[in-house]
């Protein structure tokens, strides 16, 4: 079962990348993370693909 939830612990999720990209940039260091826009969305492509196959399996919830 795959349980997709919105809350707190993705609000400070985004908050620290948020933070750590700023920081890095601040100080010129490579992020930790594909600096380049296909490797941003070869990982959201990624979760999507996930997501699909948990839906087709009706193994897919949201929680909020």
């Amino acid at each position: 079962m795959l349980q997709i939830s919105l809350g707190l612990v993705e609000l400070q999720a985004s908050i620290v990348g948020l933070v750590t990209g700023v920081l890095y940039t601040a100080v010129n260091a490579p992020i930790p993370a594909p600096n380049v826009l296909g490797g941003i969305f070869a990982i959201i492509g990624t979760f999507i693909g996930l997501v699909a196959v948990a839906a087709m399996r009706h193994q897919l919830t949201f929680v909020f």
